[in-house]
């Protein structure tokens, strides 16, 4: 499957492990959705959802200066994964900047509410241009 398929699912496992009272470890909730999708590249998944969660306090500090007027606490839930999972992107693999970008506004237009691919987008490309 494709690195867009499994971007999907890294945001959903991130979703869930963000949901109150959850003592789900990383592994297991890359578990749940091995058997239905055995062809997602695992480590890909694995490598993002635990980057995003190992450096949340210093992706949450690069972010938060480029919100103009919010605070991440503020945010929905799914924008502020988002936001997490592509800076995490954007400093720590060779992907493309316009292709990590864009598939967080893919991200955004599926799961997030109507216009906020918009906000998304204005966020990660001030993260672009300052690096």
């Amino acid at each position: 499957m494709s690195r867009k398929e499994s971007r999907t699912q890294a945001f959903q496992t991130l979703f869930q492990l963000e949901m109150k009272n959850s003592e789900l470890t990383i592994e297991e909730a890359i578990s749940f959705i091995k058997d239905d999708n055995p062809d997602l590249e695992f480590d890909f998944i694995n490598w993002l959802v635990t980057g995003v969660k190992d450096h949340e306090s210093v992706l949450d500090t690069k972010i938060q200066p480029h919100l103009k007027d919010w605070t991440l606490s503020r945010l929905l839930k799914s924008d502020r994964i988002i936001l997490r999972m592509s800076t995490f992107e954007l400093l720590h693999s060779s992907t493309p900047q316009k292709v990590i970008i864009n598939e967080a506004v893919e991200l955004a237009k599926q799961f997030s509410d109507d216009d906020h691919f918009k906000f998304i987008n204005g966020v990660l490309s001030n993260i672009e241009i300052e690096e």
